[in-house]
Parts: C-alpha cells; sequence; structure tokens
C-alpha cells in the first residue's frame, strides 16, 4: 500500500512538471514566434494577445484532459457563448483564471498592480489589456483610469472576468466580497453573469504542488443567475446588487 501511494505521488509529480513546462514553453514560444510579432503588426495589440493567450491556454486545457483522463469538464454552451458581459466567479484554485481564459477568446481581468511588475509577465499582462487594481481595492486611481478601456473592450464583445473574494477560497467556503466589480458594471452599463466553478481544487489542490491525477473529478461552470440591473434607476444601490450576487452564490454552493 505504502509503495503504491509513493508511485502515485511520482507520477503526479512528473504529470505537473510535464504540465507546466508546456504551460511555461509554449508561452514563451508564443512570446517570440506569436506575440512580439502580433504586438508590432496588428492593429489592436490587446486584442491580439487575447486571442493567442486563449488558444495557447485552450491547448493546455487539451493536454490535461489527455494526460489526466480521470477528470472530465462540464462546461455548457451557455457558458461559452456569454459576450459583452462582466462574469463574477468564485474562486477555488490557480486553475481558475487560466480555464477562464481557454474558454474566451476576448477577455479581461484584474490582476494586481503588483504583477505588473514582474519582468516579461508584467509586460505581457499591460499589452494584453489586463486592469492593475492595489492589493486591497478594486476600484483604486489605476483602475478608474481605465474604465472607458473596459467599457469599449466590453462593448467590442470582450468579457471581464472577476473573483470578488480576492483571493481563494481554502475550504470552499465564500469569502467577503469587494464591491468594486458592481462599480465597474454600473459604469459600463454591462449585465453581470454569475458563474459557479466547482472542484477546480480537488485536480490542482491549495497548498499542494502536485496535480491530483487519481481522483475522479468533473470540474464544472454552472451560470447561476444574470443580474440585469436598471442602472439608471434612482433606487440603484451597488451594495443591493453585491449582496444580491452573494445570496445567489451561497445557495447554490448549499445545494450543491
Amino acid at each position: 500500500m505504502r509503495l503504491t501511494k509513493i508511485i502515485q505521488r511520482i507520477y503526479d509529480f512528473c504529470i505537473t512538471v510535464l504540465l507546466w513546462t508546456y504551460f511555461l514553453f509554449g508561452f514563451l514560444v508564443l512570446l517570440v514566434i506569436l506575440y512580439i510579432p502580433a504586438y508590432i503588426i496588428a492593429e489592436n495589440r490587446a486584442t491580439a494577445l487575447q486571442n493567442l493567450n486563449h488558444i495557447h491556454l485552450k491547448c493546455f486545457f487539451g493536454v490535461t484532459r489527455f494526460l489526466i483522463r480521470r477528470t472530465k469538464f462540464d462546461i455548457p454552451e451557455e457558458v461559452r457563448q456569454i459576450r459583452s458581459a462582466i462574469i463574477v466567479c468564485n474562486h477555488l484554485s490557480y486553475l481558475d483564471p487560466i480555464l477562464l481564459v481557454s474558454l474566451f477568446p476576448r477577455q479581461i481581468t484584474i490582476v494586481k498592480s503588483t504583477f505588473f511588475k514582474v519582468p516579461i509577465f508584467g509586460w505581457f499582462l499591460k499589452n494584453t489589456g489586463y486592469i492593475p487594481s492595489a492589493p486591497n481595492e478594486m476600484m483604486g486611481a489605476a483602475m478608474i483610469n481605465n474604465l472607458e478601456t473596459i467599457k469599449k473592450h466590453l462593448a467590442d464583445g470582450g468579457i471581464v472576468f472577476v473573483f470578488p473574494e480576492g483571493t481563494r477560497s481554502r475550504d470552499g467556503k465564500l469569502a467577503p466580497f469587494n464591491k468594486g466589480v458592481f462599480s465597474i458594471a454600473r459604469y459600463c452599463k454591462a449585465p453581470i453573469h454569475l458563474l459557479l466553478i466547482k472542484n477546480t481544487d480537488m485536480l490542482f489542490r491549495p497548498g499542494f504542488f502536485s496535480f491530483n491525477t487519481r481522483a475522479v473529478n468533473t470540474i464544472e461552470m454552472k451560470l447561476i443567475g444574470t443580474l440585469e440591473a436598471d442602472y439608471k434607476s434612482l433606487d440603484f444601490s451597488v451594495s443591493s446588487v453585491a449582496q444580491k450576487a452573494r445570496a445567489l452564490f451561497e445557495k447554490n454552493l448549499l445545494h450543491s
């Protein structure tokens, strides 16, 4: 039994190294061969880089499906077809943001401003149109300066995905919501889709280095609600919309 566990751990480790090597190698190769030429040639640099990153991560999850056969992905077409909207998600694993990028050709998200200072990665984030935010707030000065860019991105069919908890949940329970995303939706007059993510933390667990290749698992994404608020109403309240969104997540987590 002990030998079996050791072999399983070695297998998990090897699969993990293989997947992240593919991820990093693909990113660096694309950076040299495609990202930089796209940056120089494309009329809309951000759109070109978003599409290339989408293709890269779509291939990454294709390889993941091939290597980890016990994990299935259940992502309905109604999720894949979302456009011109803000997507609010719960957050369980580091896989969540890259899985979302793999689903939507045109996507941006909000990233802590410290990541923009990382060599190469920071350049990529900036030129892909990702939005910097201060560590403890979502509507800081950097965000306010980018609101018109976000509005145009949404009008052109793009999506903005946000994790209002700000960090991964360690126990599956919801952390407090940052209300900034709902202020952004009001400014852009955009619909808000609530997307429940399940079981990414079973494949790539918080606190562990290796993918869990042994568990029989289905990663699910479920559209649990769409909030089309009357932003022009005098009664509109960012707090009430945030509370309604949180209540829908809590209800669905309770019954999942």
